[in-house]
């Protein structure tokens, strides 16, 4: 499981500032201003502890990888910092050795996987189309 105590120490070894704010047009974001990160959440707009775990996790992505944009950037520049941001938050809170571990202990499906790790069911799959997809990762059940 991931424990929303590791997130806000992870977000607390990048030196980032963890904020509860209405943002006004998301419900989290990170900020970077002079080489220092601010994740910034309203946790009026998530409906699950899951999903605002999973968020807070994607936003220390951006802080651990220094990926932030401007609002008016490209779109394939935004679109390539939220791939880095995701891809550094499976690698840290989804690391492949612990998914085949709860596939191995018989967790198989999808939204088994996401109960055992408690995170949202959709997070967990595109965790494992990243690894399938980016590191030809094929996860096996134990026979």
């Amino acid at each position: 499981m991931i424990e929303m105590s590791d997130i806000y120490s992870g977000i607390a070894q990048t030196g980032a500032a963890l904020y509860s704010y209405d943002i006004g047009f998301s419900d989290a974001a990170t900020i970077e201003l002079n080489g220092r990160y601010a994740v910034m959440f309203d946790p009026s707009l998530f409906s699950s502890i899951r999903s605002l775990k999973w968020a807070l996790a994607h936003e220390n992505g951006h802080c651990a990888t220094g990926c932030t944009h401007k609002t008016g950037s490209p779109w394939d520049l935004i679109e390539r910092h939220e791939h880095k941001a995701n891809r550094w938050a499976f690698e840290t809170y989804l690391p492949p050795q612990e998914i085949q571990r709860a596939i191995s202990a018989g967790y198989t499906e999808p939204w088994q996987l996401a109960e055992w790790f408690d995170i949202p069911q959709a997070d967990l799959e595109a965790a494992l189309r990243f690894y399938a997809q980016n590191r030809n990762i094929v996860f096996q059940a134990a026979v």
